[in-house]
């Protein structure tokens, strides 16, 4: 009896080795890896964003405008890309109004999702930001098999709200969720500077997109509490990204006056879009 106990907890001793011992080589073949600026890239991410941050005058500290050059403005039908436009446009950072997420649920569980941002300036100037990952033509996003091991470069995407909310509405035809942020000016004017530049560093030093440690929401998070530390504490929602909205609700950096069920449900915003009564 001793024997074969002993022979057990051999084989479950070697199991342990040789599963360490595949975490160890596949940790260390993805630590060599390089992140590259030049692939051939899918169309939709293709043309990087160009950033220039600009200050009032020449001896002030504080930026007051950020231009943003390929601005993506596609427009789709179900499945099918129909028009593939760019624009420039310059924001005032004093006149940003206000700031959304956006929560784009996938797959058949409600853990899995996609987040991103609407900023609004008072000029009536809007632009969406959205952190993904940067695809080679005709590769597919996988999030375990590829998303975990640095397959992909990341990319901060600058959009329209029009290109961005009926990407995901029409032509993927998912579900989608706004829920405006209730942060000061002050903080959603910091976080979009924020943003700006990490996106204007990219064009120049690229990096990973990781399923775990560099997805879209954990890397806003990141952004937000560079912006005010502490603000987004880690969560599992940073992992399960679908769960985004319920960590702000806890939070209250969305309504949290009604139960989160009636919040959900108000934020609903795809089924407007197709309908074609969502104001843009």
């Amino acid at each position: 009896m001793k024997r074969k106990i002993l022979k057990i907890i051999e084989v479950i001793l070697w199991i342990d080795v040789f599963v360490l011992s595949a975490i160890f080589i596949t940790a260390f073949a993805v630590s060599l890896k390089t992140p590259e600026l030049n692939r051939n890239w899918e169309d939709d991410s293709k043309i990087l964003p160009h950033i220039t941050i600009s200050t009032s005058t020449s001896t002030s500290a504080t930026p007051a405008t950020v231009s943003v050059q390929n601005i993506r403005d596609w427009r789709y039908e179900k499945g099918k890309v129909i028009s593939s436009n760019y624009y420039d446009e310059t924001f005032d950072l004093e006149k940003i109004k206000s700031a959304s997420l956006l929560l784009n649920p996938f797959g058949k569980w409600e853990g899995v999702g996609h987040t991103f941002l609407i900023f609004e300036f008072e000029d009536g100037k809007k632009i969406s930001v959205s952190i993904e990952a940067r695809r080679e033509k005709g590769e597919e996003y996988q999030a375990l098999k590829k998303g975990l091991f640095n397959e992909y470069e990341v990319w901060y995407a600058f959009g329209s709200p029009e290109d961005f909310t009926t990407r995901r509405a029409i032509y993927h035809n998912e579900d989608l969720y706004e829920y405006p942020l209730l942060i000061a000016t002050s903080t959603a004017r910091t976080l979009f500077l924020d943003l700006a530049q990490t996106a204007s560093d990219l064009e120049t030093t690229p990096d990973f997109y990781n399923t775990l440690t560099s997805n879209c929401t954990n890397l806003l998070a990141e952004s937000a509490n560079r912006v005010k530390e502490g603000s987004i504490p880690w969560n599992l929602a940073r992992i399960f990204t679908g769960y985004a909205d319920n960590q702000l609700y806890d939070l209250g950096l969305i309504a949290n006056d009604k139960p989160f069920e009636e919040i959900y449900m108000e934020a609903r915003i795809d089924e407007k879009i197709r309908a074609g009564t969502y104001s843009f």
